[in-house]
């Protein structure tokens, strides 16, 4: 059962509660004599921010009323009754309609206080067999599960889209970079595939993480398990999960999903920020290479002739957004002890915060890099002869220099250039012949930039051959991932 998420922020709880006699009604109140200070309230109720899990809530609560079915708590008609009035909260939600109170706590409390305002004491079953600890680790890895999903098919699109372009524009030629210094010649296409394959393995990363997590909390209770004949089994199956949960303390403990999810989408976020940075530089006047579309720039308020990559730039801030937020998660669960303790309410927010600016940065990087011009004419003029140099040590050790001994030949040719102000190709033949270097004439004559990515035919290369290999491999892996996410959906 897989739904759509459309945020609507529920109201923060401000009904003022006296500590002395209080007059909030929630509905653990049994054990108390007395309501919650209006402090307490701040600081406990979370429905401003969990009513994100609404969708998962509904969905968990009609997976747990089809198990209690099983058990026979619940007759047919009685969980069909509470199936449709939980659908009618979820459509009213999305409707936009007010449906809490500033005494509901949280968005558990909240959904089953107006089901059973819809259909009366019926609603006071759905809970059987039941605690906010089970419910909550459902709901929330219910969310981050389809989440996972959405997140995954923002990926597999960008790389079409990477992979596409890296097609489209086979055959040109740029600088590589190291240390931001021009190192040796590459086709734009292999820059493009390393994002094309570092993209694949952060979705093999989420594909690990479904696979992992993937047993039902339900039934394990607040930490010793349910005392009700509830089929796990079953609503694990209504849920989409393989298995359930081995250990009822394990289930409700541990927030290792939650950790895990954070550091995938920081890892996902980082990725994009590297290739935001590159890009941010190719803007710039110095660099030319790129030029985004006007949809993913802004100007300046006092500069008139300014466009800025501001797109890339917030992409390149934000990753670090997503670092902070696995930082907080880490720091939290790090001293919680077992089994439950209130502190893990606060392990949603960053949760709910990385997912969000994830999915937009993907959707930002995908249609920012189908819109982007590339400047190849620019590229091509940037390169200097100095990219050759590594391929100039090359021939050398194919005429039988040692490489220690090629490398310092290179070297000293290239200082010489730098100190007399020229480019080491321009160097006289004499000179190169003083270094070392045999058959000069052939030697110069070799070094293009064409004949340097023409020798990295080895696999994973620059070379043409090779970089024809990478969209053969790229095509089986993109149709396997689409194949899967058809499949998830």
């Amino acid at each position: 059962m897989s739904m759509n998420t459309k945020t609507v922020k529920a109201p923060k709880a401000e009904k003022k509660t006296s500590g002395k006699s209080g007059t909030q009604t929630n509905m653990w109140t049994g054990r108390f004599a007395s309501g919650m200070a209006q402090s307490m309230v701040d600081l406990s109720f979370s429905l401003h921010f969990d009513s994100e899990l609404i969708e998962e809530d509904i969905e968990g609560s009609i997976g747990h009323g089809k198990g209690l079915v099983e058990s026979g708590v619940l007759t047919k008609a009685e969980y069909k009754k509470i199936c449709d009035g939980l659908k009618t909260i979820l459509d009213d939600y999305h409707a936009g309609k007010n449906l809490w109170q500033p005494s509901d706590e949280d968005i558990h409390m909240a959904v089953e206080r107006v089901l059973t305002e819809r259909i009366g004491a019926l609603g006071k079953k759905i809970h059987t067999g039941r605690s906010r600890n089970d419910q909550v680790c459902t709901d929330f890895k219910l969310y981050m599960r389809h989440r996972a999903a959405e997140i995954r098919a923002l990926e597999v699109e960008l790389m079409d889209v990477v992979l596409d372009l890296s097609k489209k524009y086979f055959g040109k030629l740029m600088p590589g970079y190291t240390h931001l210094q021009q190192a040796q010649p590459i086709y734009f296409s292999h820059y493009l595939m390393s994002m094309f394959f570092a993209v694949s393995r952060d979705v093999k990363r989420l594909d690990n993480f479904l696979e992992l997590h993937s047993q039902l909390p339900l039934g394990s209770g607040a930490m010793a398990g349910s005392a009700f004949p509830y089929q796990r089994a079953l609503v694990a199956k209504e849920l989409g999960f393989k298995d359930v949960s081995p250990n009822s303390i394990d289930a409700v403990s541990h927030r290792d999903m939650m950790l895990e999810f954070n550091a995938d989408l920081a890892i996902i976020a980082n990725t994009m920020s590297r290739y935001a940075e590159d890009f941010v530089n190719w803007s710039t006047s110095e660099f030319g290479f790129l030029t985004l579309h006007d949809a993913f720039s802004s100007g300046s308020s006092m500069m008139p002739q300014k466009k800025n990559p501001d797109s890339m730039e917030l992409i390149r801030g934000k990753s670090g957004r997503m670092l902070g937020n696995f930082s907080a998660m880490y720091t939290l669960v790090k001293g919680a002890p077992l089994s439950y303790s209130r502190d893990l309410q606060e392990d949603k927010e960053p949760v709910f915060d990385s997912v969000h600016n994830v999915k937009v940065i993907l959707r930002v990087m995908k249609e920012a890099l189908e819109t982007a011009r590339f400047n190849f004419d620019k590229m091509q003029a940037k390169m200097l002869p100095a990219l050759l140099a590594t391929d100039l040590a090359d021939l050398l050790v194919e005429a039988g220099v040692p490489f220690r001994d090629a490398h310092h030949v290179v070297g000293s040719l290239v200082g010489e250039a730098a100190r007399s102000g020229k480019e080491f190709t321009e160097l006289s033949d004499e000179s190169w012949a003083a270094a070392g270097v045999p058959d000069v004439q052939k030697m110069k004559k070799t070094l293009t930039f064409e004949y340097s990515v023409s020798r990295r035919n080895i696999e994973g290369g620059t070379g043409p051959k090779s970089v024809k290999q990478q969209f053969a491999k790229a095509e089986a892996l993109l149709k396997k991932f689409k194949a899967s996410v058809a499949k998830k959906r």
